[in-house]
C-alpha cells in the first residue's frame, strides 16, 4: 500500500502506466490464448485424456480405500507373502492418476505454462521409468519368476482356509485361475497333494486322522472338468485338467505375445502424443506471453 501511494504522489505518471498495463494483462487473461486449429485439438485431446484418466484414478483410489477397509484380513496373507497389498497398490495408483491429471487438466484448461511443464517432466519421466522396467524384466525375468512362484505358493498355503481367508479372496483368485486357464496346481495336480505347498488343503483332503496320506488323492473343484464338485486323481484324465497352470500361463503369454507388444507400443505413442500436444500448447502460450510483454513494456500513455 505504502508503495502505490508513494508512486501515486511522487510519481503518478508511471503509476498510471503501470495501472493500464495491469489492466490490459488481466483483461487480456479472461479469454483463452490458444487459437490456432492445432493448439485447439491439442488442447481438446489433452483434457479428454486426463478426464479420463483422472476419472479411473478417481475408482481406483475409491475401491483401494474400501478394500483396505473392509479387507483387512487378507493384508495378514499378504504380508506373510512379503507383497505389497493389492488395496495399497490401487490407492497409490489413483492417488498418483488423480495429481497428475489434475496438472494436466488445469494447465491445459486455464493455459498455465509452469503446470503444464510439470506435467509434461511427470509424462517423461514414466516414459523413461516404462523402458527402464521392460529392460529389468527382460534382464532378471528369471528372478521375478521365483517371486512370483513364491507368492503363488504362499496363497496356495491358505487355499480353502475359511478362518485366514475369511473374504474369500485367494480360493477365489485361485479358482478363477484354475477355470480360466483350465490348469490344476502350479505344476500339476500333485500340488494339491504336497503338504508344503497347500498345506490346509492336503492335511484337509489328502490325510487320514493319523496323518497318512489317503488313497485317493481329492482335486479343488476348480480343476475338475465338471467344476461344480471336486474329484480325484485317477488313470481317467478326462475328469480334471493335468497340466499345471505355470505351463499354461507361459502358453497363454507366447500365443498373446503379438498383443502384449501392440499394447505397449500403443501405449507409448499415446504418451509421446500427449507430450507433442502439452509442448504444442505451451509453446504457442510461450510466444505469446512474450508477445504480450513486448506490447505491454511499449505501451505509450499519450494522455494523464
Amino acid at each position: 500500500t505504502c508503495l502505490v501511494l508513494s508512486c501515486s504522489v511522487f510519481r503518478p505518471k508511471q503509476w498510471y502506466q503501470r495501472r493500464v498495463r495491469a489492466n490490459y494483462f488481466i483483461q487480456s487473461n479472461l479469454s483463452m490464448r490458444v487459437t490456432s486449429c492445432t493448439g485447439k485439438c491439442s488442447k481438446g485431446f489433452l483434457l479428454l485424456v486426463n478426464i479420463i484418466i483422472f476419472l479411473v484414478g478417481g475408482g481406483l483410489l475409491g475401491l483401494g480405500i474400501y478394500y483396505h477397509l473392509e479387507g483387512g484380513l487378507y493384508e495378514y496373507v499378504f504380508k506373510e507373502a512379503e507383497v505389497i497389498t493389492i488395496p495399497v497398490i490401487m490407492m497409490t495408483l489413483g492417488s498418483i492418476f488423480i495429481v497428475i491429471s489434475f496438472f494436466a487438466i488445469v494447465g491445459a484448461l486455464c493455459e498455465v505454462v509452469c503446470m503444464l511443464k510439470v506435467y509434461m517432466g511427470v509424462v517423461a519421466i514414466v516414459l523413461l521409468l516404462e523402458v527402464l522396467l521392460m529392460a529389468v524384466c527382460v534382464a532378471m525375468r528369471g528372478d521375478a519368476e521365483k517371486q512370483a512362484i513364491a507368492v503363488v505358493h504362499g496363497l496356495m498355503e491358505h487355499y480353502g482356509n475359511e478362518t485366514a481367508d475369511e473374504l474369500d479372496f485367494i480360493t477365489s483368485t485361485i479358482d478363477q485361475t484354475q477355470i480360466w486357464l483350465d490348469c490344476c496346481g502350479l505344476t500339476s495336480p500333485s500340488d494339491w497333494n504336497n503338504i508344503t505347498l497347500s498345506t490346509y488343503w492336503t492335511v484337509t483332503y489328502n490325510r487320514d486322522v493319523n496323518g497318512s496320506v489317503t488313497d485317493q488323492i481329492t482335486l479343488p473343484a476348480s480343476c475338475c472338468v465338471d467344476t461344480t464338485s471336486t474329484c480325484v486323481i485317477q488313470n481317467d484324465t478326462s475328469t480334471f485338467n493335468t497340466i499345471g497352470c505355470k505351463t499354461k500361463l507361459y502358453e497363454f503369454v507366447d500365443d498373446n505375445i503379438t498383443y502384449i507388444t501392440v499394447g505397449g507400443i500403443v501405449l507409448i505413442i499415446l504418451q509421446c502424443f500427449i507430450l507433442i500436444c502439452a509442448l504444442k500448447i505451451r509453446f504457442e502460450l510461450d510466444k505469446l506471453y512474450e508477445c504480450e510483454e513486448f506490447a505491454g513494456s511499449h505501451m505509450e500513455i499519450t494522455s494523464f
